[in-house]
C-alpha cells in the first residue's frame, strides 16, 4: 500500500468528504451512488450502523479516499458483518481496498462470522475485488421497477382488512419489529430489530398499515423522492400469509403515490424469495438490474488474504 495512505475510524466531520467520494467513485461506477448529505446523515443513523463506529476511512495527505461501512447486524441465532467499500477512481489499485477490509476483519475475533457485500453486476473493480478474496455468490437483490401499477385480484380475506398510513408511526413500532422479525428470518440480509430500534428506522419512514379486526397483518415502508419513490420494506404476518394481503397492500400504496411513467416506484426483492417476485410481477414490476449478493467466513477471507498477499 501507499506509504502516504492511513486507515482510522470516521469522524462526524468527515461527511461532506465522503460525499465527495462518493460522487467521484459514481462518475466511473454509476450504481454507487451519488449520495446527498443528508442521505448520508441517515444511513449513519440507522440501528444497524449505530452511527458509523465500525467505518473506516483511507486518507491520503489529510484528504479522504477510500470508505469502508461495516456494520455488525444481529440475524437472531447468529451474526452477519455487512460490508462495503469504495475507493476514489485515481487511488485505485494501490493496495487501498486490501487495507481497508485488513482493517475491518480486525474488528471481531470469531473466525466463524459471516462477512456480506453487495456488489453490481455493473461494477467491474468490485466484481474483481470479491472474486480475488473467494467471496461465494449467495445470492442477488433485483432491482424492480413499476409505471402502471396492475390491480390484484380481490380477495375475501383482503377484502376484510383495513389499509392506511399510519399516523404515529412510534404507536405502531413494536408491531412492525414483530412482524418483520417473523417474516424475515430466514432471509439473507435479515436484521433483528428491537420495538426501540424499529422506531427509531420508522422516525424517516412513511408507513402504511393493513390490519384485521383491530391486529396489524401487514406493513409497507415507503421513501418518496421528488420524481418518484421507494418500498423499502413489505412484510405481512406468516400466520396471514397467501390470502392476498401483500399485493392489496402494495397496490394500495402504489394509487395512493399515483405511480406513473412520470413518477415510478422502485423496490429491491431477494432473488431467492420467489413468492414475492411473483407478487410483484403481477403488480406491474419488472426487473431493471442485479445486485449480487457474496459471502464468506472471517477465517476464510484472512486465509485467502495472506495466501495471495504474503
Amino acid at each position: 500500500m501507499d506509504d502516504g495512505i492511513t486507515i482510522r475510524p470516521l469522524r462526524e466531520t468527515d461527511a461532506e468528504a465522503v460525499v465527495a467520494l462518493y460522487s467521484k467513485a459514481a462518475a466511473v461506477e454509476p450504481r454507487l451512488g451519488p449520495v446527498t448529505l443528508p442521505q448520508w446523515e441517515q444511513f449513519l443513523k440507522l440501528p444497524q450502523n449505530r452511527g458509523g463506529r465500525d467505518f473506516r476511512v483511507a486518507e491520503r495527505n489529510g484528504r479522504l479516499v477510500g470508505l469502508a461501512e461495516s456494520s455488525l447486524r444481529d440475524q437472531g441465532a447468529h451474526h452477519s458483518r455487512f460490508l462495503k467499500i469504495v475507493v476514489t477512481p485515481e487511488a485505485r489499485r494501490r493496495g487501498i481496498g486490501l487495507a481497508l477490509l485488513d482493517h475491518v476483519l480486525a474488528i471481531d475475533a470469531d473466525a466463524d462470522l459471516l462477512v456480506q457485500t453487495l456488489v453490481s453486476r455493473d461494477w467491474p473493480a468490485g466484481m474483481a475485488f470479491v472474486t480475488i478474496f473467494g467471496f461465494a455468490h449467495i445470492g442477488s437483490e433485483i432491482g424492480m421497477k413499476c409505471v402502471e401499477p396492475l390491480q390484484p385480484a380481490r380477495t375475501l380475506a383482503a377484502a376484510r382488512a383495513t389499509i392506511e398510513r399510519a399516523g404515529d408511526v412510534t404507536a405502531c413500532a413494536a408491531e412492525v419489529a414483530r412482524i418483520h422479525n417473523a417474516a424475515y428470518a430466514s432471509d439473507a440480509a435479515f436484521r433483528l430489530y428491537s420495538p426501540e430500534e424499529m422506531a427509531q428506522l420508522l422516525s424517516d419512514s412513511e408507513v402504511w398499515v393493513a390490519s384485521e379486526d383491530g391486529q396489524m397483518s401487514g406493513f409497507c415502508l415507503t421513501e418518496p423522492e421528488q420524481n418518484s419513490m421507494w418500498i423499502e420494506s413489505v412484510a405481512v404476518d406468516p400466520a396471514r400469509q397467501g390470502r392476498g394481503l401483500g399485493q392489496l397492500l402494495v397496490y394500495r400504496v402504489l394509487s395512493a403515490h399515483e405511480v406513473s411513467v412520470e413518477h415510478p416506484c422502485w423496490l429491491n426483492v431477494s432473488s431467492r424469495n420467489a413468492p414475492a417476485l411473483k407478487i410483484y410481477r403481477r403488480l406491474g414490476f419488472r426487473p431493471q438490474y442485479e445486485t449480487c449478493r457474496f459471502g464468506a467466513t472471517r477465517g476464510e477471507l484472512i486465509a485467502s488474504r495472506d495466501s495471495r498477499f504474503h
